[in-house]
């Protein structure tokens, strides 16, 4: 993938001078964008993403300079604060991880037990045992989990497409990632059949 500062000019090259009117309509008035507009954009702001999980503050700082304008790297970094709401939920995940790479699977087996295929009332309460600073930290990823869960199987997405939907967003290993993927690939029926009666139960309140 091309580093920030190279996508942000692969984007001026491609749209041109008014660039500046069409980025910022990208956030303000999205309907009004053409779909080669939108690819440019997208392109640019994953790679950003990227530059800001890999710690490249150069290239960050680079765009900063290209941009040229508080407002529009304001909403940039708006827009970026929301791709990565679920990176930051996981960062408990991650240090966990970091730790002891077996714990992060012994911990994604209670919450799908627990929390995403049945709903143990006071599940947050075992955040010690899993070695979890606090119940806040326990419920905040159980929660990215099962939003996870739900986002894949209401998408009915491949297997293929699930690792990489779980990766980009938590960046855990690529191994916890996979066991991951297979723990919701293994259970995807019984998931369908939650969502289908969780939808119904919402239909009849």
């Amino acid at each position: 993938m091309l580093n920030s500062v190279e996508s942000l000019k692969i984007l001026i090259e491609n749209l041109g001078e008014e660039w500046k009117d069409r980025l910022t309509s990208f956030f303000r008035r999205p309907e009004d964008m053409q779909p080669f507009e939108k690819k440019y954009i997208i392109d640019f702001m994953n790679s950003y993403k990227e530059d800001f999980i890999g710690n490249r503050p150069f290239n960050l700082a680079e765009v900063e300079k290209l941009i040229g304008s508080d407002v529009l790297n304001n909403e940039i970094e708006n827009y970026i604060d929301d791709m990565l709401n679920m990176y930051y939920a996981s960062e408990a995940l991650r240090e966990l991880e970091r730790k002891d790479a077996a714990r992060v699977r012994t911990a994604v087996d209670f919450i799908f037990e627990r929390v995403i295929l049945r709903y143990e009332s006071g599940y947050e309460k075992s955040y010690e045992k899993y070695e979890f600073k606090t119940e806040e930290e326990f419920t905040e990823s159980a929660n990215v989990l099962d939003s996870l869960t739900t986002f894949i199987v209401s998408r009915n997405l491949y297997k293929a497409t699930m690792m990489e939907v779980i990766y980009d967003n938590i960046r855990l290993t690529k191994e916890n990632c996979q066991y991951i993927t297979d723990k919701v690939n293994e259970n995807f029926v019984t998931l369908q059949r939650r969502l289908i009666v969780g939808k119904l139960y919402e239909l009849l309140s």
